[in-house]
C-alpha cells in the first residue's frame, strides 16, 4: 500500500528500507512463505527483493532529524556517503549499509561493541553525540527495538527509537507510537494502545512539545 501511495504521491510519501526487507532475513522469518501459500509465486516474492534492494536507507527531514531503521556506524562520517550509497544493495556483510539495518543503542556503553543480535553494532550516547554534531543534525529517529511507550529518547534526547506496533506479535504489552513533525521542526508522539479484546489498537493519548 505504501508503495502505491509513492507511485501517486512521489512527493509526499517516503519509505526507509529495515533489515526485514533483505531476502535472507524474510526468506527466514516468513515473507517468503505468505508468498508462496497465498500465490504460489517465486517470481512475486523475487520482485519484491528487486524493490527492497532499491529502497533508501536514510531519510533527512529538514536537514537536521537523520532517520533509519537500524543505527549508527563506525563507518558513518558525513551525510554525502548516505547520499552517494549505491543501489540496488543487498545491505549484507560488514557495512555501512547493515549499520544502518541493524545497530541499536545501548545504555551505558561508550564507543561500539559488536552487536547481541550477531549483526552490526551496539553503540553509545557518545557515538550520537559525536554523529550529531559531525552531521550537523539534532535529532536521530530509528526503529528496531520494541519499546514500552511506542517512543523511547536515548544520549540526552538527541536520539529516539519509535516502533510502531502495538502488543507486538501478540507477546508484548506495549504501546505503538507515530511521530509527528511540523514545519518548524517540532515533534510531538501519538501514542496508540491495543484495544482490550480488539483486534484493532485506537489512539487513547496524545503526548505533544518540543524535543528540547
Amino acid at each position: 500500500m505504501y508503495h502505491i501511495f509513492q507511485v501517486r504521491f512521489p512527493k509526499n510519501f517516503f519509505l526507509l528500507r529495515g533489515n526485514h526487507e533483505c531476502a535472507s532475513v524474510n526468506k527466514t522469518y516468513g515473507f517468503y512463505e505468505e508468498c508462496m501459500r497465498r500465490y504460489q509465486s517465486l517470481r512475486l516474492w523475487q520482485r519484491f527483493q528487486d524493490v527492497f534492494s532499491v529502497m533508501p536507507l536514510t531519510g533527512l527531514v529538514g536537514d537536521k532529524i537523520l532517520c533509519m531503521h537500524g543505527g549508527l556506524s563506525p563507518h558513518l562520517e558525513s551525510l554525502d556517503q548516505l547520499r552517494n550509497i549505491t543501489r540496488p544493495t543487498d545491505a549484507m556483510g560488514p557495512s555501512l549499509e547493515m549499520d544502518l539495518l541493524w545497530a541499536d543503542p545501548v545504555i551505558g556503553l561508550t564507543g561500539f561493541q559488536a552487536n547481541m543480535r550477531g549483526a552490526s553494532y551496539g553503540f553509545g550516547a557518545d557515538v550520537v553525540a559525536k554523529t550529531c554534531k559531525n552531521l550537523g543534525i539534532d535529532l536521530i529517529v530509528r526503529a528496531h527495538q520494541v519499546v514500552q511507550d511506542g517512543y523511547e529518547f536515548f544520549g540526552g534526547r538527541k536520539l529516539v527509537t519509535i516502533f510502531s506496533a502495538p502488543h507486538y506479535c501478540g507477546q508484548f504489552d506495549n504501546a505503538a507510537a507515530v511521530m509527528v513533525v511540523d514545519e518548524n521542526l517540532q515533534c510531538s508522539f501519538e501514542i496508540l494502545r491495543p484495544s482490550v479484546g480488539k483486534h484493532q489498537p485506537k489512539i487513547v493519548s496524545t503526548c505533544k512539545g518540543p524535543l528540547t
